[in-house]
C-alpha cells in the first residue's frame, strides 16, 4: 500500500519532535553530572525560537522567495565574512565561526549552507536545458555561477577554519549534481580534483590538523597511538570508543554514564552520540539511527514525488544536508573518520544548528505541500 504524501509530511514533524526530546534528555543528563543547568536552559530557549521559525517557514511562499535567491546568495557571503570582523565575529578555540548577538551566538556557516542549497535548487530548476551539456569541456562555461558561489562559500568556511562544514557543503554540491543528472565524467573529475586539493591543504595546513590525521591513520593500521593527556590528538576518539564500549547491549542506564564526567570533551555537542551509546547501549544507538533513517527516507521520498523541479531539488538538497551531518557526527564518534566538530541534528546542544535544521524541515514540508496544491490547481484548470 502506497503511503500518502500528507502522512510523510506529518510524520516528519513527529520524528523531529522525538529527536528533540531525546536531545533534551541527553543534555539534561550531562548537565546534572556537571552541576550546571545553563545548557539545557539555553537549548530549551532555542527550541522555542525554532518552533516559531518552523511555523514561519512552513507557510512562506517559496516561489516568491525564489525570486530573491541571488540576493540571498550575497546575504550568505555577508554572514560568512562577518565572522572575521572584530566586534561582530566571536572566536572560540582559535576558530572564528560565530556571530555574536549579546548573550547568544550564531554559527554563520549553518545559514550559508541553507542559502546555498536554495540557490542550487533554483539554478538547476531554471537551467534544465543545459544539464545535458554538462561534459567537463562545457561545465565551466555553463555552470559558472554555481561554481563561483561554491568556491567563495567553501573558501570562506575553510578559512574560519571549519574544514568539516566546508567538506559537507561540497558533498551536498556533488549530490545535487548527481540528482540533476550532470554527466558522471564531470562529477568524477570534480571529485578527484578536490580530493587532490584536500590532501594538499591537510599537508600544508595547521600542524594540529596533520597530527590528527596521522593519529587516525595509525589507529586504522593498528599501530600504537601515544596518548598522555587531553591535548593529544587521539584523546577524544579514544574516550568516545571507551564510552560506546561501556554501553554494551542495553547501556549503563539513564544518567549513569561516566564519559560526561569531563572524560569526554564536547560531550553535549560533538560527542553526544557517545553519551547516548554509553547510557542506552547498542539498542538505544540503533533506535536513534532508525529514527534518522525514517526521517531521511521521508525526505527523499517527498523529493522523488514532487513534480516541480525546483521543489524536488530543494527537498533533496536539504535532505542531503541533514544526512551528511548525521553521517559525519556518528562516524567521528565511532572513529570511522578523523575527529571533527559537527553537531548531530536535533540532538546536539547548539542553538543555530537546531534553528537551521528546523527551518530545513519546515521548507521540506512547505515545498511538498505547495507542489501538491499547485499540481491540483493545474489538474482542475484542465478538467
Amino acid at each position: 500500500m502506497k503511503i500518502s504524501t500528507k502522512f510523510l509530511e506529518d510524520s516528519l514533524v513527529y520524528i523531529c519532535l522525538i529527536l528533540v526530546l531525546i536531545g533534551l534528555l541527553l543534555i539534561g543528563s550531562i548537565d546534572s553530572f556537571q552541576f550546571k543547568s545553563r545548557n539545557i536552559v539555553l537549548q530549551s530557549s532555542w527550541i522555542f525560537v525554532s518552533i516559531i521559525f518552523f511555523f514561519i517557514f512552513s507557510h512562506i511562499h517559496l516561489q516568491r522567495l525564489r525570486i530573491l535567491s541571488f540576493p540571498l546568495l550575497f546575504l550568505g557571503l555577508i554572514v560568512l565574512v562577518a565572522v572575521f570582523i572584530p566586534g561582530i565575529g566571536k572566536t572560540v578555540n582559535n576558530s572564528s565561526r560565530w556571530i555574536n548577538f549579546s548573550r547568544f551566538t550564531f554559527q554563520s556557516s549553518n545559514l550559508a549552507k541553507l542559502i546555498f542549497i536554495f540557490y542550487l535548487a533554483h539554478f538547476f530548476a531554471k537551467n534544465q536545458d543545459i544539464l545535458e551539456k554538462s561534459e567537463p569541456r562545457y561545465f565551466l562555461r555553463n555552470f559558472s555561477p554555481i561554481i563561483f558561489a561554491l568556491v567563495l562559500y567553501v573558501g570562506l568556511i575553510y578559512f574560519e577554519p571549519d574544514l568539516s562544514t566546508a567538506g559537507i557543503l561540497f558533498l551536498i554540491f556533488l549530490s545535487m549534481l548527481f540528482i540533476a543528472k550532470v554527466k558522471l565524467s564531470t562529477i568524477t573529475l570534480i571529485s578527484v580534483s578536490v580530493l587532490v586539493v584536500l590532501v594538499v591543504l591537510i599537508s600544508v595546513g595547521p600542524s594540529y590538523r596533520r597530527a590528527r590525521y596521522v593519529s587516525f591513520v595509525k589507529f586504522l593500521t593498528g599501530k600504537e597511538v601515544q596518548i598522555q593527556n587531553h591535548n593529544d590528538t587521539f584523546f577524544q576518539p579514544r574516550e568516545s570508543l571507551i564510552a560506546l564500549s561501556n554501553g554494551k547491549l542495553t547501556g549503563r542506564g539513564s544518567e549513569e554514564g561516566k564519559a560526561k564526567l569531563y572524560y569526554l570533551p564536547f560531550a553535549h555537542s560533538d560527542y553526544i552520540f557517545s553519551i547516548l551509546g554509553e547510557e542506552y547501549g547498542f539498542v538505544g544507538s540503533i533506535m536513534l539511527l532508525l529514527f534518522y533513517l525514517l526521517l531521511l527516507l521521508n525526505c527523499f521520498t517527498l523529493a522523488q514525488r514532487a513534480h516541480d523541479p525546483f521543489y524536488s531539488f530543494l527537498i533533496a538538497g536539504l535532505g542531503f544536508g541533514i544526512a551528511y551531518n548525521i553521517f559525519v557526527n556518528v562516524a567521528v564518534a565511532v572513529s570511522l573518520i578523523p575527529s571533527t566538530g559537527v553537531t548531530l541534528p536535533f540532538i546536539s546542544y547548539g542553538g543555530s544548528a537546531l534553528l537551521i535544521d528546523s527551518i530545513a524541515i519546515a521548507v521540506i514540508i512547505n515545498a511538498s505541500k505547495r507542489d501538491r496544491y499547485e499540481r491540483l490547481d493545474k489538474d482542475l484548470q484542465y478538467a
